[in-house]
């Protein structure tokens, strides 16, 4: 049991606030079109999302561990892995386990759910699952589906998913919304990988700075972070979205500083760690404040 306990870092417990955050856009969207949440199923939909992140942190924490790529990197809050079993490698077992325990885990909330719901959730879960199984060793050999991974697994299929369980229907309209934050957990990982360049390029991993350069990156970054600007206002423009949902614009600003930074330093942005932390703190922060303004808008 000790070992389990040590090697719960390896589920990377900072980083699960995103998976329930991003459940919450399409809860929100049910409550805002005056769906009543049935909450047993909403607090299953969130548990398998967390699951979902369980997962894929702790498949990447092991393969990188056997790739080596651990050895090669300097950890730092938001990138490099947790350097756990770099520390301790008799850990590798366990952090295994956890692995394969949270795939099965998800997996059999994902039947669970399509017998109760329908097929409708197939596509969505044999999505999210080949995200979670290959990000590691296929995605990250591939830029533009590298990039776009982390936003499609956390910031479309969770909300939709999580509004599908409810409603028994996919809408096009929260797919329109999930861009938003999908645009920016998409950048998150953009500005995690920098500091990792070297260390990513030596196991193969060809993301989007390491294929086409530092300076391609942090013009993506820009690119995706002025789209998310732009995304809000003509969504609520349009009506899609309420008047009080550009709250959401507040903490995509936090990008705006760490953009400055990103041009300035480049590769070298673990030089100024707030810069990697505004990200972070944006792509939990954005789908918290479209959810508090579809909840308090809603029917």
């Amino acid at each position: 049991m000790n070992k389990y306990i040590a090697a719960l870092p390896a589920i990377r417990p900072p980083f699960l606030t995103l998976a329930p955050l991003s459940c919450l856009v399409g809860l929100a969207y049910c409550a805002y079109q005056g769906i009543t949440i049935d909450m047993f199923d909403a607090l299953l939909s969130v548990l398998g999302a967390i699951l979902a992140a369980i997962a894929v942190n702790t498949i990447n924490e092991y393969q990188d561990f056997q790739s080596g790529l651990d050895l090669n990197t300097t950890p730092t809050p938001f990138s490099g892995g947790s350097g756990l079993l770099k520390q301790n490698p008799t850990l590798a077992p366990i952090v295994k386990r956890y692995a394969v325990g949270s795939v099965i885990a998800v997996i059999l909330i994902g039947v669970l759910f399509i017998f109760r719901i329908g097929a409708a959730l197939i596509p969505i879960g044999l999505l999210g699952l080949l995200i979670v199984v290959s990000y590691t060793k296929v995605l990250n050999k591939h830029p533009w589906l590298c990039f776009i991974a982390p936003g499609i697994g956390f910031a479309i299929l969770m909300p939709v998913g999580a509004y599908l369980v409810q409603t028994g229907n996919i809408s096009y309209s929260l797919v329109a919304i999930s861009l938003v934050p999908f645009l920016i957990t998409n950048n998150l990982l953009l500005i995690n990988q920098l500091p990792d360049i070297v260390a990513d390029k030596s196991v193969g991993r060809k993301h989007i700075a390491i294929y086409y350069g530092v300076n391609v990156a942090r013009w993506v970054f820009a690119l995706s972070l002025f789209s998310a600007f732009a995304g809000v206002v003509c969504l609520v423009m349009i009506g899609l979205l309420p008047k009080l949902a550009l709250i959401a614009l507040l903490p995509l600003g936090l990008c705006l500083l760490s953009l400055v930074y990103l041009f300035r330093l480049g590769d070298n942005i673990a030089q100024h760690l707030p810069a990697m932390g505004m990200v972070a703190a944006a792509a939990n922060l954005t789908p918290l404040m479209l959810s508090l303004a579809l909840f308090m808008s809603k029917s």
